[in-house]
């Protein structure tokens, strides 16, 4: 009995060791887990012990999200399609405007200050695009050049009154009239690539049909219509919305869609609508 005795007492330093040792393991990689390594995390700063805890054990943590610094509120225009806006836009005086538009058409009626035809034609667009486009010019959402200063000087009842004069003028911009456009399979059919993106669009990359928002036949407010349009022009407006450099377009549509058109595309699209008086096929093949 005895010697029972003795060799339990010969082993319980070894069974002692063996439970601190397990316990120190456990301790350490709990401080690893939960302290150290949950501290990092990619493309963030490293947070405190409290946070670090709570990450590793898969507890969100937000203690003080006032004081993180957060990234810029990005707004592509500060147009709202209220009903105050609407009715300004119809309350719009086209006589008045003649007035203040009298620097205007140099640029936008007249060749000889527009020679590579990279200033868009007014006449016959639509009041709220024109008003859209002097806001946007006005608060630095959009930039070009002289039209910044020339939108600043603008009041927005001028703005409303110069969009109003151009959008009663006929000119080589077609009206957006309700045409009869290709329905259904036979618009995906079409043998001009830029009139299947026009009626059509393209689904498997997302791309919705022009036609849809820029005529001919669709409408969105705010979408000016194309037809007619300066193809030069509308070529350096895919690019610039691809490229992001104009950022104007509210849900960033726009730019959406120029991204997933290749050069050859973006010409084809403008030679499209630049050609005034093409007629939609509506072939049933």
């Amino acid at each position: 009995m005895a010697h029972d005795q003795g060799a339990l007492k010969l082993d319980y330093p070894w069974t002692q060791i063996g439970w601190i040792s397990f316990a120190v393991i456990i301790v350490v990689s709990s401080l690893l887990g939960f302290v150290v390594l949950s501290r990092y995390q990619l493309n963030g700063d490293p947070l405190d012990m409290w946070g670090a805890i709570c990450r590793g054990l898969g507890i969100a943590v937000d203690s003080s999200p006032a004081g993180s610094p957060q990234p810029a509120l990005r707004i592509p225009t500060t147009v709202a399609w209220t009903q105050a806006t609407l009715d300004r836009i119809r309350a719009g005086d086209a006589e008045r405007g003649a007035h203040v538009a009298l620097n205007c058409v140099a640029c936008h009626e007249g060749t000889a200050a527009n020679p590579a035809y990279l200033v868009p034609a007014l006449d016959g667009m639509d009041a709220a695009s024109i008003f859209k486009q002097l806001a946007d010019y006005r608060s630095g959402k959009r930039l070009w050049g002289v039209m910044d200063a020339i939108a600043k000087a603008l009041s927005i009842q001028d703005s409303a009154d110069v969009a109003a004069y151009f959008s009663t003028r006929t000119g080589q911009l077609q009206a957006n009239l309700p045409q009869r456009v290709p329905q259904g399979g036979r618009a995906f059919r079409q043998s001009d690539p830029a009139a299947r993106l026009v009626l059509a669009g393209d689904p498997q990359r997302g791309i919705a049909p022009c036609s849809a928002c820029h005529g001919p036949g669709g409408f969105r407010l705010g979408a000016p219509p194309l037809t007619g349009q300066y193809t030069a022009y509308i070529e350096r407006q895919l690019g610039s919305f691809a490229q992001g450099i104009r950022h104007n377009d509210i849900y960033e549509q726009m730019r959406a869609i120029a991204r997933q058109l290749t050069p050859d595309e973006m010409k084809a699209l403008a030679e499209f609508y630049g050609s005034q008086g093409r007629e939609l096929r509506t072939a049933k093949n």
